[in-house]
């Protein structure tokens, strides 16, 4: 009951916040979590010191992790036409044109920047987009559901293969975070020098679908809101499944350690990506 209370005020209020209290709310939420969670603080550090030998900026993980939240709640009011204005896309041409060909495409991205808002921008456009979802037992777990449908994007629980596949079948858009192997299946790749483990769903589906598979990532950058897609990342296909996943994901975790070099502040991943 409590919980549900809390979700609803959450859901209720952020949303009609000024958008100038994005940051300091950010700024104080952010700190407060940092504080709490000595756990997830010191796996942020473990991960800064190997992207950028920064463990210093830990804080603006969490910080930007709580701006992330509140953007999310935000697009529970926002107008379609008011997101267009706020998110400048690169790469959409690409995009367009794969899936304009109707054999479904898929998008990896990363806990980077507002991600949400990388799916929300490409339904707004009138695509058929269904992200990829942990199932939530939670009621902030499903708020933060209904956020992300807000501007009609779908989602699609991880164990529902079958309804995956239909998408991408069907020539619409899935897309899913490629950043950390959740339920520990991926491939050991090199990433930022050190072998880490990443997640492999993404190049799967690409190879047993046939469906392009595109990176993208969003930023900020000042004031503005950016959403970066593509290029389309080839997967090999040489018919040896095995090395065609290993050599996918590698060619993934090359993209993914550009990405998350330009912006680590706001790569919000915090559990320890290496031993």
């Amino acid at each position: 009951m409590i919980a549900a209370a809390i979700s609803r005020a959450v859901e209720t209020t952020v949303p009609a916040l000024p958008d100038a209290l994005d940051a300091p709310v950010g700024e104080l939420v952010g700190t407060l979590a940092y504080l709490a969670a000595p756990r997830a603080r010191a796996a942020v550090r473990s991960n800064l010191r190997v992207v950028c030998g920064r463990p210093e900026i830990a804080r603006r993980v969490f910080v930007a992790q709580a701006r992330h939240y509140i953007e999310t709640f935000r697009v529970l009011r926002l107008a379609p036409a008011r997101l267009r204005e706020m998110v400048e896309v690169h790469g959409w041409a690409d995009l367009a044109s794969a899936y304009d060909r109707g054999k479904g495409v898929v998008v990896a991205s990363a806990h980077l920047g507002p991600v949400v808002l990388t799916g929300q921008i490409l339904a707004v456009r009138g695509l058929d987009v269904t992200i990829v979802v942990e199932r939530k037992s939670d009621e902030i777990g499903r708020v933060i559901d209904r956020a992300r449908s807000a501007m009609g994007m779908k989602t699609i629980e991880t164990r529902s293969a079958l309804g995956i596949g239909r998408v991408l079948r069907h020539g619409g858009i899935v897309g899913l975070l490629a950043d950390r192997a959740v339920t520990g299946v991926g491939e050991r790749v090199t990433f930022f020098g050190r072998e880490a483990l990443l997640p492999s769903g993404h190049v799967v589906l690409a190879l047993r679908t046939g469906a392009a598979l595109f990176p993208a990532f969003a930023m900020r950058e000042g004031r503005r809101l950016h959403a970066y897609i593509g290029p389309e990342l080839e997967v090999p296909r040489t018919g040896e499944p095995g090395a065609d996943i290993r050599e996918g994901v590698r060619r993934w975790a090359a993209v993914l350690e550009r990405a998350v070099a330009r912006s680590p502040e706001e790569w919000s991943v915090f559990e320890r990506v290496w031993s």
